[in-house]
């Protein structure tokens, strides 16, 4: 049997100690490792929230960025964000378009279970929110988000008791805006009595930004459509959208002939006056006006039809351009009502305007014309209303004309004669006739005007009258007018050098508006000057008033650049537009053409009234050094007359009808 040595033997209180030295660290292992745990498990926990949050910003994004309007992005993020969070109540208010100020319900909502909310849904959706009233209010005004708890007891929150009813204890609202502009707010409700989220919230506000894009989109693009089909000035429909419901229009006619069509051509009377007068800041407004008058009289006609329970036509007015309205009708048994709306709408500019203190009238003509035949096209209809809009002018305007066959016989003439226009200088068919200008005291023949005829066939001299006006519209008168200018030139000088013992003849030669504010219409003056070798004080331009009001500072440019070259200005028809005696000395004129309306009753007792214009007109003159050449001069006691009233020159079949080149040669030949 072996010794025990005492040392094997360990002490029973050393031994305790140790054991809870390791039960301690042991314990302390375990904390560290719950611990690690729990920390690893919280952070995975945020991770995946985190992760299903940002999950949740690119879903409402990227299907907000496809949706086709706001309405939908708007119904997709309101369910993603309910089924996302849980919460049993979503619901979008939009801001009044009219007043910003207010929010209203567009019937958006999402509920998982709606059957027990049903109360506090109703009452949701049929209230509207002031700024800074109740929940959607309070965003409105701060475009913050905003969390409520213990809805049952909130302060400014109008739903309180509904949604103590329903079992409501928390709610959260954030704005959806276009950069400092609420458009929209939207708000959600749960049930349980949640803690703010401010990390949520964070969320939120970035999804209201991600929606805020989609309706600024939506607005830029349905202001770039409205802008390419409305007019700027008057915003109402543009020619586009015009000719896109007359084109609708006669495509429903065609699958119904009694469907009824018709387009209406108004033209303002005398804006062109309104326009060069007063300025183009008020002819704007007056076309702005003359629009919302219009608008205002078809509105108030079809709402007395309907409130008298008869049917009206459907109507779109727009502006073409210019002073330019049209009106389509459609959907009509009886084109008396179309007249109704013809009349309705020359009563209504039958007012004045008041712009600027002043009252500006500006009644107008229309053109009517219906689709009465199948196959009719939008520019037929126009055209065909265009044309009896021109004869409702011609008629004395403020009147209605109708397109009928009168006018399409007419119209094709017209047409025809525009083709023939077109290559009469080619062919040279244009000749220039010539009528004496004399001076009455002595019968001496001082000058001629050149004046235009169309041969358009051998048998056929057309007067410049029923030419003229075409040519001006289609721009021919450029070249025409050039050709007119040359020639005359041409023969003048022509004269000068076979008539050289005697006092020069001048030449009068008509400029037309368009040829005369051309660009370059000096220039060419000048060119024709040096290559005929024509003495340019024997050349005198007329232009009419319309031209020197048309735009005042252009025209007394061009009319100073032409007076350095050495050339003459004159005034046809003096009295006959609408010149203000008190601008005409802004005007560089060195003479004034007296219509030949003033001339016709002189030297008979009765017209004292004429004989006072003219008077007036050559004392006028005379106080601006102008001298003055009567037209229209037919009998010996106008001669008379005018020599006694002290006119020096007088022009018209008294001396001579206008005569062919050869022929005015003659009359020099043996002029006495």
């Amino acid at each position: 049997m072996g010794v025990l040595n005492p040392s094997d033997f360990v002490n029973s209180t050393d031994v305790d100690e140790e054991i809870v030295r390791l039960r301690r660290r042991l314990a302390r292992e375990r904390t560290a490792r719950t611990t690690a745990e729990g920390i690893a498990e919280r952070g995975l926990r945020a991770l995946y929230l985190s992760q299903q949050r940002i999950e949740l910003l690119h879903r409402i994004a990227a299907k907000a960025n496809a949706a086709a309007d706001t309405r939908e992005a708007l119904s997709y993020a309101i369910a993603e964000i309910c089924t996302h969070t849980g919460w049993a109540f979503g619901h979008v208010y939009l801001a009044d378009e009219t007043n910003r100020d207010l929010l209203v319900a567009p019937q958006i909502w999402f509920s998982a279970n709606p059957e027990p909310l049903m109360p506090f849904i109703t009452e949701s959706l049929e209230l509207q929110f002031a700024r800074g009233v109740g929940l959607p209010g309070r965003v409105l005004d701060t475009l913050m988000p905003i969390w409520l708890v213990d809805l049952g007891n909130a302060d400014n929150f109008l739903r309180r008791d509904v949604a103590r009813q329903c079992g409501l204890h928390s709610a959260f609202a954030f704005p959806v805006c276009v950069q400092d502009e609420v458009v929209a707010v939207m708000e959600f409700f749960a049930r349980e009595n949640l803690a703010e989220d401010a990390q949520f919230l964070e969320l939120m506000a970035q999804i209201g930004v991600q929606l805020g894009r989609v309706i600024e989109r939506e607005r830029f693009t349905a202001k770039l459509y409205f802008d390419a089909l409305h007019d700027s000035l008057t915003g109402l429909p543009n020619r586009a959208l015009f000719a896109e419901r007359v084109a609708i229009a006669l495509e429903r006619r065609e699958r119904r002939p009694e469907y009824g069509v018709a387009v209406l051509f108004l033209d303002l009377d005398g804006f062109k006056f309104i326009n060069d007068s007063l300025g183009h800041q008020v002819g704007d407004d007056v076309l702005v006006a003359t629009g919302r008058r219009l608008a205002d009289v078809l509105a108030t006609q079809a709402a007395a039809q309907a409130a008298a329970g008869a049917d009206w036509p459907m109507i779109t007015l727009a502006r073409l351009g210019g002073d330019e309205f049209t009106v389509v009708i459609e959907d009509f048994d009886d084109e008396a009502a179309v007249h109704a709306v013809a009349n309705a709408m020359l009563g209504a500019l039958a007012e004045p305007h008041l712009v600027d203190g002043n009252e500006i009238h500006s009644g107008g003509s229309i053109g009517l014309a219906f689709a009465h035949k199948p196959g009719a096209t939008v520019q037929g209809l126009l055209r065909k209303a265009d044309t009896a809009m021109y004869e409702a002018k011609a008629r004395g305007r403020g009147q209605v004309a109708v397109f009928d066959k009168v006018l399409q016989q007419r119209a094709s003439t017209r047409l025809q004669t525009e083709n023939d226009l077109r290559g009469a200088l080619r062919r040279e068919e244009f000749q220039l006739y010539y009528q004496p200008i004399v001076e009455l005291k002595t019968g001496t023949i001082s000058g001629f005007e050149a004046l235009l005829r169309w041969q358009r066939r051998p048998d056929e001299l057309v007067a410049p009258g029923h030419f003229i006006d075409i040519a001006e519209e289609t721009g021919l008168i450029v070249t025409i007018g050039s050709w007119v200018l040359r020639e005359a030139c041409e023969a003048t000088a022509r004269w000068h050098r076979r008539f050289a013992h005697r006092k020069p003849v001048t030449m009068s030669i008509n400029v037309s508006p368009r040829q005369f504010l051309q660009p370059g219409f000096v220039e060419f003056v000048e060119t024709t000057i040096r290559e005929t070798g024509i003495d340019p004080a024997t050349i005198s331009l007329e232009i009419t008033e319309g031209i020197a009001i048309a735009n005042p500072d252009r025209a007394v440019h061009i009319m100073t650049e032409l007076r350095a070259l050495g050339v003459k200005m004159s005034l046809d028809d003096f009295g006959t537009g609408y010149s203000s005696l008190g601008h005409l000395h802004r005007y560089p004129f060195n003479t004034l053409k007296l219509d030949r309306s003033f001339v016709l009753g002189l030297g008979e007792g009765s017209d004292r009234i004429g004989t006072g214009i003219v008077q007036a007109v050559l004392d006028l003159a005379s106080t601006m050094n102008l001298s003055v050449i009567a037209e229209g001069l037919e009998t010996n006691r106008q001669r008379r007359h005018l020599r006694g009233m002290g006119c020096e020159f007088g022009q018209g079949y008294f001396y001579s009808k206008p005569v062919s080149a050869e022929s005015a040669e003659l009359l020099l030949v043996n002029a006495r």
